[in-house]
């Protein structure tokens, strides 16, 4: 990844005044390195003076032609801000920011809520779903997830801050990069990740592995040693693992020879 944009990521989560806006634009960044800040700023200038003072951002944007793109929901146009202001289609938490930023500027309160597996906001207290742009309820989003029986509800709907959102939506990268076996770029999306949370020994293992998938050895090698130096000493279950997995794959590695033949 580009040094000043890995930079940004790190001064990101270092700046008490980033917000969610930021964090997908960062993204937008990552994904389209040319992209027109500039055109960006204009469309959202444009939505927030076409959105009456009185009307609900949510329903403003559905009636505007905002949702989800569930017609190819993996598509990592619904990751980039210019594409989503473009094709008014996205994934949840692409479509959060948007939504969340129009009911700022309006001077509404308005946040993320980190729910597993379809991200959310609340809007003056109203819990919205952004992929279909409209009102819901805690109940309607637990309606059949027995896979989250028994947490706390109140930890399901808290406010997810923005570099938590941050690090969701680079997650949604890698995994659509795993999909496609383009361990390049998810290096460059672990690297985001480390540069926000340099002392996560887990994003040091998944970089050691991508590595080792791209033949570099001894890159590989430098990933698996901070994993272990990281959780060296640690009595977290979680850090065990890690380092675990971290040592086997580096006693696996063999020999010195940098490059897989």
């Amino acid at each position: 990844m580009d040094a000043q944009l890995e930079a940004a990521f790190g001064a990101f989560a270092r700046d008490p005044d980033a917000d969610e806006l930021n964090a997908l634009l960062l993204v937008n960044r990552l994904l389209a390195p040319g992209v027109d800040l500039l055109a960006l700023e204009q469309a959202l200038e444009a939505l927030e003076r076409d959105c009456p003072p009185d009307a609900a951002p949510w329903q403003f944007l559905h009636d505007r032609g905002f949702r989800g793109n569930e017609a190819d929901y993996g598509a990592l146009d619904n990751s980039r801000l210019d594409r989503v202001l473009g094709t008014r289609r996205g994934i949840p938490i692409s479509l959060a920011v948007v939504l969340i930023h129009l009911a700022r500027r309006g001077g509404r309160d308005a946040h993320g809520i980190n729910f597993p597996g379809h991200f959310l906001a609340r809007v003056d207290g109203v819990l919205v779903d952004p992929f279909r742009m409209e009102e819901t309820t805690e109940s309607a989003c637990l309606a059949g997830r027995s896979d989250l029986a028994g947490q706390r509800r109140e930890a399901l709907f808290a406010v997810a801050e923005p570099a938590a959102m941050l690090l969701r939506m680079l997650n949604n990268l890698k995994l659509a990069f795993f999909r496609e076996l383009a361990w390049h770029r998810a290096l460059d999306v672990v690297d985001a990740q480390r540069a926000l949370v340099p002392e996560e020994p887990g994003l040091c293992l998944e970089r050691g592995d991508l590595w080792r998938r791209l033949g570099v050895i001894s890159a590989a090698r430098e990933g698996y040693r901070e994993a272990l130096r990281l959780t060296e000493g640690a009595v977290d279950q979680r850090y065990a693992e890690i380092a675990g997995v971290a040592q086997a794959r580096l006693d696996g590695l063999g020999g010195a020879s940098d490059v897989v033949h």
